[in-house]
């Protein structure tokens, strides 16, 4: 057992060193009081437009990225999903980091591609995180799980990045938990030195006092008694030196020491006749009566040259002659003597004291490595970050509400903005067709109606957006915003905003202006559609707006009205198209008249929670006259003069006009027809032939 604690012992004292050493550096050098592990300040550089990271470097979430940029120009960093940042920089030139070693080491791969002007990245609103301006740059960004990108770049994305990077990444308790692990080491160590260097303790055994000799039984011994007295010898008349016991205490005397004699005393009889019988008196000799024998008793080892039978056997009262008596006489009767043996008493291994206690220190070891092993199973998983378990390509919301709020606000100051100055090229950066058109068409014939701009459009914003933001994979995304209109409470605005790329702003597409007593669909739960969503609905949006503009072009009682329930806006919408027509045919120089309305683009269509779909779709519309044979015709006034104005034309008239319009198509099981929410027009140009 002694081996096996020294084995064991030299086995913790190395477990214990590597420990020690492993919790010392991590907690001192790795990670830091900050929790923080940190790979310094690094040069990132790049001819190119940006410097990013490749997705599967970050590939574990949980702990806190921390990235701190420095650039002699104003530096932007920030961090965006994969499918965001690989479009951002699609066909631009940049340096992507694709390996981090031990301690401080990045490799990097250029990659190739022109040098586009990019939309700086600040005003971007897809970034998880992001920081941009002079000086030291930081984010702190908690990993989350997917695939995600760092980026590095010039503040007003310009090329040629050459920026000093720091990268680190908080553990939560990461010191304490190295803390823990050094005080493990140190525990493990001083155990293991322990059980290999200590020794036992050695046995104090109690000196013979003459008490304790007293305590001794005396063994019964018969003494042969002689009837005549022992004659002088001369060594009894030498005189008697006593012999210590032991060297090392000269003061004990051996009992086996002659017994010293006066020589004075003791005179020798003088040889007489003996003249008269004298009778022998032998003295009575007594035997002890036999004693139990006691129970044995180990005896200690004492500290003498004897062994423990010769020293009780001396210390012995039956064998103590008493100063100056004679010798004994000795008769013949003898009784043998029979020295006491403490025989050893045999234990087996297991029961053995020292097995009880070797086995103990081994059962503690153990229970001390499992909870250490235990402690440091759980310590270590604590710091090692869960692997990202999203490998596909990333699926995200378009936008999230507060960045679509504040695109609805910044869209409220500008589109104001732009309708004050009639500013078509401001609109341009907050719409796109078909309500960009829409509005251009609307300055084109402000400006001829109303050069001084005295009937300008009033300020207006949307209020209380409700949002719908559908998940994407790529782009292009699209959201869908229900709000009110300030000063008009009888209406409410429904739009779409898309962002084409990632590297363009979000821009309003469709747009139109359902009454506010109008049913809408919610916007909580809005997608895409998938193919069994189309499956299941009253009609297909490519056949719904088919119908629809044979229904608008044949009117009220064409064959398509019964698929569609009119919005008081269509039904006002037909009622003036049948008047004008007859209006028109009245005039001599009209031969007829025709309406004609056809789908333009494709519809946007998204699926409500209830499984209705939602489309939006644009609609042209040419409202054609047809001159008499040897007459002409022009305009002369009205809106259709802002595009063909005093311009004679001999055999056709045409006014186009751009419709919006909103739909919801019903689910087969649900029954129905398709509602149509909101039509809204905008004459877009004008002139013949």
């Amino acid at each position: 057992m002694r081996f096996a604690r020294t084995a064991l012992g030299l086995l913790l004292t190395l477990i214990g060193l590597v420990v020690t050493l492993a919790g010392a550096a991590a907690a001192f050098w790795l990670v830091g009081p900050d929790n923080t592990i940190s790979t310094g300040s690094q040069p990132l550089t790049s001819k190119g437009l940006a410097v990013i990271t490749a997705p599967d470097l970050l590939d574990r979430h949980g702990p806190t990225l921390h990235v701190t940029a420095t650039g002699d120009k104003p530096v932007f960093v920030g961090v965006g999903q994969d499918l965001d940042v690989s479009n951002y920089l699609a066909g631009a030139a940049h340096t992507r980091v694709i390996r981090y070693d031990v301690p401080s080491t990045f490799s990097t791969q250029q990659m190739r591609g022109g040098i586009p002007r990019l939309t700086p990245p600040g005003e971007l609103d897809w970034w998880v995180a992001k920081s941009g301006g002079n000086g030291p740059r930081s984010i702190a960004w908690p990993i989350e799980d997917g695939k995600f990108d760092v980026v590095v770049m010039n503040a007003d994305g310009s090329p040629a990045v050459d920026t000093d990077v720091r990268f680190g990444v908080e553990v939560h308790r990461g010191f304490g938990i190295c803390l823990l692990v050094l005080g493990t080491g140190i525990v493990l160590f001083a155990l293991g030195l322990t059980l290999a260097f200590r020794r036992r303790p050695a046995t104090v055994v109690p000196a013979f006092t003459p008490a304790r000799i007293a305590s001794v039984p005396a063994p019964a011994r018969s003494v042969p008694v002689s009837s005549a007295p022992a004659a002088a010898t001369p060594a009894a008349s030498a005189p008697a030196v006593a012999e210590p016991v032991s060297p090392f205490a000269p003061e004990r005397v051996s009992p086996f020491a002659p017994v010293p004699t006066d020589p004075r005393a003791y005179r020798a009889p003088a040889d007489e006749p003996i003249t008269e019988e004298i009778p022998v008196c032998l003295p009575a000799v007594t035997y002890p009566t036999p004693q139990p024998k006691p129970a044995k008793q180990p005896i200690p080892a004492a500290p003498m040259l004897m062994s423990p039978a010769a020293v009780a056997r001396a210390k012995s009262p039956a064998l103590l002659t008493p100063v100056g008596a004679g010798a004994p006489a000795y008769d013949d009767h003898v009784q043998t003597y029979d020295d006491p043996v403490v025989e050893p008493e045999t234990v087996s291994l297991v029961e053995s004291p020292e097995f009880e206690k070797s086995d103990e220190a081994v059962r503690k070891t153990a229970a001390l490595l499992a909870s250490g092993a235990l402690l440091l199973t759980t310590t270590s998983c604590g710091l090692l970050p869960a692997k990202n378990s999203i490998v596909a390509s990333d699926i995200r919301p378009a936008v999230t509400l507060a960045d679509a709020q504040a695109v609805v606000a910044k869209y409220n100051q500008l589109n104001n903005r732009a309708n004050a100055n009639r500013d078509a090229k401001l609109s341009e950066t907050i719409e796109a067709d078909p309500t960009l058109a829409q509005t251009r068409a609307g300055f084109v014939i402000s400006r001829k109606l109303d050069a001084a701009g005295k009937d300008s459009t009033k300020p207006f914003t949307y209020t209380d957006p409700q949002i719908g933001a559908p998940e994407f994979g790529s782009y292009p995304m699209r959201f869908v915003v229900s709000s009110g209109v300030s000063g008009a409470p009888d209406s409410r605005q429904l739009g779409v905003w898309q962002r084409q790329s990632a590297g363009t702003p979000w821009l309003l597409t469709n747009s139109v202006y359902p009454s506010a007593a109008m049913k809408l669909p919610p916007m909580e739960g809005l997608r895409t559609p998938q193919k069994a969503d189309l499956d299941k609905l009253y009609s297909l949006p490519t056949s719904a707006a088919t119908n629809l503009a044979a229904y608008l072009s044949g009117g009220a009682k064409s064959a398509q009205a019964k698929y569609f329930v009119p919005s008081p806006g269509s039904a006002k919408l037909l009622e003036q198209r049948a008047k004008a027509k007859i209006a028109d045919t009245k005039e001599s120089y009209i031969a007829s008249v025709s309406d004609t309305f056809t789908p333009s683009g494709e519809p946007l269509t998204f699926i409500t929670s209830s499984g209705e779909a939602l489309v939006f779709l644009a609609l042209t519309e040419q409202y054609l006259q047809r001159v008499e044979p040897g007459s002409n015709a022009y305009w002369t006034s009205g809106e259709a003069t802002a595009f063909s104005s005093m311009v004679k034309y001999t055999q056709t008239l045409h006014q186009d006009y751009l419709h919006q319009v909103a739909l919801v198509i019903p689910t087969k099981a649900s029954g129905g027809t398709i509602r149509i929410i909101s039509m809204d027009g905008q004459l877009v140009g004008a002139g013949g032939s």
